[in-house]
């Protein structure tokens, strides 16, 4: 944790993804794309002289995220010193870089221990396939930069030992798994992407056996 005095009030800014929710990492990935221009928009401004344009539009995001990051209201935020600012905004660089998966299959929330869905393909049931075709979801869902999605995805996929998928109630347990740290919710998105092929194989299987009923 970043700790800094601000105005007398004490902060604490994760810096590791071990600190941070996926909660707050979704807040903080819509403000960025929010600010991020589509190819689109670069066509059409080439060979313009948007030097301006794009030191105002910095200036707004850093704001912003500093703002979400520590909850300071707009008049503390007036008096902040430009250190204060450039030392949270520092965090995100740390961040930001490529993540390292130490390759878990299991992780502990809220004093219970839950799996990835390592062995989902040993039946072939109809659950299994539901619980497949979330992998292949979940992937592309991450491609899309959707991590807001995943508290649902991952509450469906993973699951305590002798845990029941019940779709009808679980949004309760989608609500918990905001709050899951990002370096648990990065080794998951890891093991998707380790899965999809089987994921895609079992799906094919099992309509292909459905077609033949």
């Amino acid at each position: 944790m970043l700790n800094l005095t601000i105005n007398k009030k004490d902060y604490s800014i994760p810096n590791e993804w071990s600190e941070m929710t996926l909660e707050y990492y979704c807040g903080i990935y819509q403000i960025i794309k929010k600010y991020q221009r589509s190819d689109e928009q670069d066509k059409e401004d080439e060979g313009k002289d948007l030097t301006k344009f794009f030191f105002v539009q910095e200036t707004k995001m850093y704001r912003e995220l500093f703002v979400y990051m520590t909850k300071i209201d707009d008049e503390t935020m007036a008096k902040v010193p430009i250190n204060d600012v450039e030392a949270v905004i520092g965090c995100l660089d740390d961040i930001m870089k490529d993540y390292e998966p130490k390759g878990i299959t299991h992780f502990e929330f809220n004093n219970d221990i839950y799996y990835f869905p390592m062995d989902f393909l040993r039946t072939g049931t109809f659950g299994e396939y539901i619980e497949s075709s979330q992998l292949e979801m979940n992937t592309q869902y991450l491609k899309n930069g959707r991590f807001d999605i995943l508290p649902e995805q991952m509450a469906i996929l993973c699951k305590k030992v002798d845990e029941e998928v019940d779709l009808d109630n679980i949004d309760e347990k989608a609500e918990l798994f905001n709050q899951l740290t990002m370096d648990v919710v990065w080794e998951f998105s890891f093991f998707l992407n380790k899965r999809t092929a089987v994921s895609v194989s079992l799906i094919q299987t099992f309509l292909g056996e459905e077609l033949t009923i």
